[in-house]
């Protein structure tokens, strides 16, 4: 059973339902979890019909269930004193990085303001709680979350060329200094938020190791019965292999079932929908889960349950039915 359990896939098609079923099967099945949304549209507390915030929040008293919706701001403060002071010494020595080393570090989101460098970061701290044996992610849209599964590589070599240059300008400055006879231990300290670039370095390396692990992590694609749908999922299951990060499977979500036989319109979905998940078979390798359509909107702890017992150990209740 997998430590960390992470669902994509594009906007509106339940990722953050399966992701707080499977969390809710972990703890039922007696495994401590935390389940996190990282999606700046936040719909745990939706989900769980329960107020959840930016600290692990626990679901339901007396189940070993948690759940937080991540607030990167608060993360990304800590980026903004180093990453600046860095730039600013470089350029009062009249010392630039050359363009596709500064573009490492904007994209990298090492410059304050990206919620995915956040989220990876704060991912380093959920691996290191005892409190956990599962993590469940609810990530962002697929644009986000490519994003997301890029960083850890992107961020852990900017942080090397930021240590690097960092080390020459100490060093210039150092011997300008000695040439002036000014420094020493009177220079006041910067008072500004800080960043260890080499810690920095060092849990991007471990966020990227885990991620890429299949006896630690595993990744589901959340689609619907769309020709849509399984296109991009086609693209994001691509991308995933590239980046060597391990699937798990592909969840149909909303699928229409036992359709009223005096309902035409429901019995033509219906049919449309058996076509679309044949159509997503041929397309997709990974083997695929199968979740019907409630009759309400998935809302509160036991719409949640419900759906649990689709997800985890339901792979054979796919297509070929």
């Amino acid at each position: 059973m997998s430590e960390y359990v992470l669902y994509g896939g594009k906007g509106g098609v339940g990722k953050t339902t399966c992701a707080a079923a499977t969390a809710l099967g972990r703890a039922r099945a007696g495994v401590p979890t935390l389940v996190v949304s990282t999606d700046p549209a936040h719909s745990l507390s939706d989900v769980f019909d329960t107020p959840i915030g930016a600290e692990p929040t626990q679901v339901r008293e007396g189940l070993d269930l948690w759940a937080v919706e991540v607030d990167p701001e608060d993360r990304i403060g800590r980026y903004r004193g180093q990453i600046s002071a860095a730039l600013e010494d470089l350029e009062e020595l009249g010392i630039t990085l050359d363009g596709d080393d500064l573009d490492d570090v904007i994209e990298a989101g090492v410059a304050p303001g990206t919620d995915e460098a956040a989220a990876m970061d704060l991912f380093v701290d959920y691996m290191d709680d005892p409190r956990y044996d599962c993590i469940v992610f609810d990530t962002a849209p697929t644009g986000h979350t490519l994003r997301l599964l890029k960083l850890p590589d992107v961020m852990e070599s900017a942080a090397g060329k930021l240590i690097t240059v960092k080390s020459q300008v100490s060093s210039l400055a150092e011997s300008v200094q000695g040439f002036l006879g000014s420094g020493g231990d009177d220079e006041p300290d910067d008072d500004g938020p800080d960043l260890d670039l080499e810690a920095l370095q060092e849990r991007m390396a471990r966020v990227g190791e885990a991620l890429r692990d299949p006896d630690r992590t595993e990744f589901r694609v959340v689609l619907v019965p769309e020709t849509m749908a399984i296109l991009e999922s086609e693209r994001l299951l691509s991308e995933l292999d590239t980046h060597g990060v391990p699937v798990g499977g592909a969840v149909v979500n909303r699928v229409l079932e036992d359709p009223s036989p005096d309902c035409n319109r429901c019995q033509s979905r219906h049919r449309r929908h058996r076509n679309r998940i044949e159509e997503a078979r041929e397309r997709l390798s990974p083997p695929l889960t199968i979740v019907p359509e409630l009759q309400e909107e998935v809302h509160g702890f036991d719409a949640v349950e419900e759906i649990t017992g689709h997800l985890d150990g339901s792979q054979a209740t796919d297509a070929s039915r």
